[in-house]
């Protein structure tokens, strides 16, 4: 993997092992890039809920804030307050394939509307609910909107936490959803409830667990059984890599059709 991220007009490198001469002269081959006005340097890695990073000004405009595109889309948001992935640019197009004009699609993690937007310009589904715990992100999120002259009435952003929005008050007021994307962060927790909550018989469920290569087994083995435990019943379809995070180690997506 590549030890720098591009976000549109700002690169991030990875400094751990390097000295500050090699930092500079990684930043002054980054700046030659005609897009790129800023280099950062990564100072803390992704954490806590909202996946937040701190980062140290190298070179460049002193900016954290990112214009970025991808699949079409533009997309603003603070480099340090927001969690996003270039990385996932290829996935987030490919999801958007899966879903038909008809589909009611709910995202959860919806962060600043990355995947609620390429989904929408992509495949015009009927109707997009983004649920986003982060504040800052939300305030991006409908910024992209307007951005990207997407329609309110089309694409709608919830801020809280999925486990307290996603309840009996949500689907009486929302309904059921056809396609569940669950562009879930590497947490602990699943999270599987809350889409199973959203979810109706026949509703196609896109589930990113983080797991070892041989763990992968265990990782559907324990979906299963949550579903069970919640009176529900899925049929996992594919396992599919969608980014290596370490040696041996990856985001997988888990396609699954929720039987009943």
């Amino acid at each position: 993997m590549a030890d720098y991220d591009i976000l549109g007009n700002i690169a991030i490198i990875k400094g751990e092992g390097k000295t500050k001469e090699e930092k500079l002269k990684e930043a002054e081959e980054l700046m030659k890039r005609a897009s790129i006005k800023t280099v950062l340097e990564k100072a803390t890695n992704v954490h806590g809920r909202l996946r937040t990073i701190k980062t140290k000004h190298l070179l460049g405009k002193k900016t954290l804030v990112a214009e970025h595109r991808e699949n079409t889309g533009l997309f603003k948001f603070n480099v340090e307050n927001c969690y996003f992935s270039p990385r996932l640019s290829n996935e987030r197009q490919l999801i958007s394939g899966k879903i038909k004009s008809k589909d009611k699609v709910l995202v959860m993690f919806a962060g600043v509307g990355v995947y609620p937007i390429v989904i929408y310009k992509y495949s015009k589904p009927a109707k997009i609910i983004g649920v986003e715990l982060g504040k800052e992100c939300c305030k991006y999120f409908k910024e992209n909107l307007k951005l990207n002259k997407i329609p309110l009435d089309k694409v709608e952003v919830i801020q809280g936490d999925v486990k307290k929005k996603i309840n009996e008050k949500f689907i009486k007021e929302n309904g059921k959803f056809e396609v569940v994307v669950m562009a879930r962060p590497n947490l602990k927790e699943t999270f599987l409830k809350q889409g199973l909550i959203a979810s109706k018989k026949g509703t196609r469920l896109f589930y990113y667990g983080f797991c070892k290569d041989d763990e992968i087994k265990r990782m559907t083995d324990e979906l299963e059984k949550e579903a069970n435990k919640n009176k529900r019943k899925i049929k996992i379809e594919k396992i599919i890599p969608a980014g290596e995070i370490a040696p041996y180690k990856h985001r997988y997506r888990v396609e699954i059709n929720v039987i009943k």
